[in-house]
């Protein structure tokens, strides 16, 4: 690996720039309590964050769980939303940049 790829942060953890990438949760839902909690948390970041905007429309639901376009910084965050109520995470995916 090269020294400009190693400080490159695109993509990775250290990515706190405005690049949206497709993120799948798989999760154990129950009665909307997943996608309840998801899309509370993002409503309530796109408030502060001036690069990302949401509405509950662009939340996608999969077969065992939800797909949705983020910036990186965010993915932990809803995993953290996630287990405050008590949702399982069983995996999360990037999927790729949007």
């Amino acid at each position: 690996m090269t020294d400009s790829a190693v400080a490159s942060v695109h993509g990775t953890p250290g990515d706190y720039g405005d690049t949206l990438y497709r993120v799948y949760f798989e999760v154990g839902e129950w009665e909307g309590i997943a996608r309840d909690a998801i899309t509370t948390f993002l409503v309530e970041r796109a408030s502060d964050h001036p690069a990302f905007d949401f509405d509950a429309s662009l939340l996608h639901a999969r077969p065992h769980g939800y797909e949705v376009d983020l910036p990186m910084q965010l993915i932990p965050e809803v995993v953290r939303a996630l287990a405050e109520q008590n949702v399982a995470v069983y995996q999360v995916v990037r999927l790729g940049g949007v």
